[in-house]
């Protein structure tokens, strides 16, 4: 009797070994083509905004290239640019900083936050020699990495300002708003070897 129920036994846990593997392939089936799915929306999603921002600056220009020469104006301003976002984060920082000294007894506390955001701007805007020799220094990168940089730039600025807020936007909406930043990113790709040449 005990050969018999171990035989039962074994026969049913093979059953339903199968059983089992068999819902599981089943399932994986579908979600493998869920996800395959998936990817190809997003790529539908941000390739159509990316194409319609790119033909609306080859409209407005002319030029289906003219980010091209954006970007090589650009890679011959860097110390300037480089200044400009050196005075830009020393009055950021001046400013969070003098607000940790907001507790200061009378006008200390009122003139902390514009004092130390002055003072940062007037640090920062000696910085072109030192950006100028860190440059020199570090030859050929600055220049080949640049106009990533600048690509970042303005992919940060289109996301803090833009995509950030769109979230709960309905559909056609959300996709306007991707243009900017779907336009920076394939720009970068099209412009940013034209710029090193």
């Amino acid at each position: 009797m005990s050969a018999t129920a171990a035989a039962g036994k074994a026969a049913r846990s093979k059953k339903r070994q199968k059983k089992h593997s068999k819902g599981k392939g089943s399932a994986a089936a579908p979600a493998q083509a869920l996800a395959q799915s998936s990817r190809w929306r997003w790529l539908a999603y941000n390739g159509t905004a990316a194409v319609a921002g790119h033909c609306l600056v080859w409209g407005a220009t002319g030029d289906a290239m003219a980010g091209a020469g954006f970007m090589g104006r650009a890679m011959t301003s860097l110390v300037p640019l480089g200044v400009t976002v050196a005075v830009a984060g020393a009055t950021y920082g001046g400013w969070k900083a003098g607000g940790l000294l907001r507790g200061l007894p009378g006008p200390a506390g009122l003139a902390a936050r514009p004092a130390l955001a002055l003072g940062g701007a007037l640090w920062a805007q000696g910085t072109g020699p030192l950006i100028t020799d860190g440059m020199a220094a570090l030859a050929p990168w600055p220049v080949l990495l640049a106009p990533l940089a600048v690509a970042g730039a303005f992919g940060a600025v289109c996301w803090l300002y833009l995509e950030r807020h769109a979230v709960n936007w309905s559909r056609p909406l959300r996709w306007a708003a991707r243009i900017p930043l779907a336009t920076v990113v394939l720009s970068s790709a099209l412009y940013s070897p034209g710029a090193l040449l």
